[in-house]
């Protein structure tokens, strides 16, 4: 079955030059593309029952109407022009693409090469450059289709607070966080986890030997424990650390372990995988990151 990515230039329109989640973080994700053999499909736009289950009807027009006008912040950190609407939809919209296309068996693996980013959206605001929870898209919509459980990997070096809140009251989806504490949301310290929430907080600082067991080790038992029947990955890059926002320490070959880590506990436990893009801000390690990815696309 293979892998594939989901892409389309409407989320290079989604744009602001000289902020840090600007159209040449994606840009440098699939720079490397073309010299894999790897099918890329397209997106559609989120259905409106899938997005309207997870989000506030109307923040979603709040959203549409603000990108309507043209330019606006919808917080301190999230911008929206008059492309942005459509970007988030249909970065909304291919994680449910993505579900949809591991369920039919076409794939095995599918990395969404998406933005905006979506672990800090809640329920009814924008926060942290994120307009929709792009990942909770993919877990409802997986629920729907017949997954009886999901598990949500997060290894952005940020915690995604917005993914927590909207899967909280749902035992069927675990989430687990690996991020920088204390840092930006605030969220995710050991005192918010249960049953089906891990959050394993980070200093700052914190590098290979610390990070790459977790998901060398620590991972694989808990996904294990867990049966899942799907994985879902934030794949957030800014844990690297040339990555200017952030504080922790992992190296190239870090975050190359970390990757090839999700991609094992998949392939070992026979469940499909849809990773999608959260955070990163240096292009080089982004650049990185999308051949290691794309490596293991052509692998599966």
């Amino acid at each position: 079955m293979g892998g594939c990515v989901i892409y389309d230039e409407i989320f290079l329109k989604h744009n602001l030059e000289g902020h840090p989640e600007n159209r040449n973080r994606l840009i440098s994700v699939i720079s490397s593309l073309p010299t894999f053999n790897i099918p890329v499909e397209k997106p559609a736009r989120v259905s409106k029952e899938l997005i309207e289950s997870i989000h506030d009807r109307k923040y979603i027009s709040r959203v549409k109407s603000a990108s309507l006008a043209g330019f606006e912040y919808l917080d301190p950190d999230t911008y929206v022009n008059s492309y942005s609407f459509d970007a988030a939809i249909m970065a909304a919209g291919a994680c449910e693409e993505a579900v949809k296309l591991v369920a039919s068996d076409k794939y095995r693996a599918v990395f969404c090469a998406v933005r905006p980013p979506g672990h800090h959206a809640e329920k009814d605001r924008a926060m942290g450059f994120c307009i929709f929870n792009n990942i909770v898209i993919a877990a409802i919509k997986a629920l729907t289709l017949g997954f009886k459980k999901i598990f949500i990997v997060d290894f952005d070096a940020h915690h995604g607070n917005g993914t927590e809140h909207l899967i909280k009251d749902n035992e069927n989806i675990f989430y687990f966080s690996t991020h920088q504490y204390p840092f930006y949301p605030g969220t995710g310290s050991e005192e918010e986890n249960n049953n089906h929430i891990l959050n394993i907080p980070l200093p700052s600082g914190t590098g290979d030997e610390v990070f790459v067991p977790i998901y060398e080790r620590k991972l694989p038992q808990i996904v294990k424990t867990f049966s899942p029947d799907i994985m879902l990955v934030s794949a957030g890059f800014d844990f690297h650390r040339d990555d200017p926002l952030t504080g922790l320490n992992v190296s190239y070959s870090g975050m190359e372990r970390i990757i090839d880590s999700v991609f094992s506990i998949s392939k070992s436990l026979k469940i499909p995988i849809v990773l999608t893009l959260e955070g990163g801000y240096n292009y080089d390690v982004l650049t990185k990151a999308g051949e290691s990815i794309f490596k293991h696309l052509c692998e599966i």
